[in-house]
């Protein structure tokens, strides 16, 4: 949850593309407790979805939930476009170079506004990998094969890999 839209209760979350809107119900999670939520509307709205739920009617309702991650069953996602990822079925899988060297497994991701980045971490050392034009995702394969310019990698320079703990990465 992004923060509080308006008067009228609405959410304003982070996200792309189409999933949002489609979606019937979703679960806010804060502070390790979920809450499900049946969607009443969502619309895109300044870079943002805003986002009616039931039980929630005024902006101080909204507030409440500022901070909040917002989940969805992946089976109520749908499917997305050609070239298009859901988050979950990039995570686990394992990264390799276009030359076959392991690099470990995604284990998270995260947003610049730019571009996403995929965190790859294996053999002690963190990858920071833009999904660039050099990323090939192949879920059919079940993994992810990067031909990154010289230096992107740990190992390869001074790449932005770390050591697990903030080194730089050596190799």
């Amino acid at each position: 949850m992004v923060r509080a839209v308006g008067l009228k209760g609405l959410l304003g979350v982070g996200g792309t593309a189409g999933a949002l809107g489609a979606l019937e119900r979703i679960t806010l999670r804060r502070e390790g407790r979920d809450v499900e939520k049946v969607v009443l509307e969502a619309r895109p709205q300044a870079g943002i979805w805003a986002v009616q739920v039931d039980g929630i009617a005024d902006r101080t309702a909204a507030e409440q939930w500022i901070g909040a991650e917002v989940l969805a069953e992946r089976e109520d996602l749908g499917e997305v476009e050609a070239g298009a990822y859901y988050w979950a079925d990039l995570e686990g899988l394992p990264v390799v170079t276009a030359g076959g060297r392991e690099l470990g497994v995604v284990d998270e991701l995260y947003e610049t506004g730019a571009v996403d980045v995929l965190v790859v971490r294996g053999d002690g050392i963190e990858h920071l990998i833009p999904l660039a034009p050099y990323v090939t995702v192949d879920l059919d394969s079940r993994r992810i094969v990067v031909d990154p310019p010289d230096g992107l990698l740990a190992g390869d320079g001074d790449g932005p890999g770390t050591k697990e703990g903030g080194e730089q990465g050596a190799g």
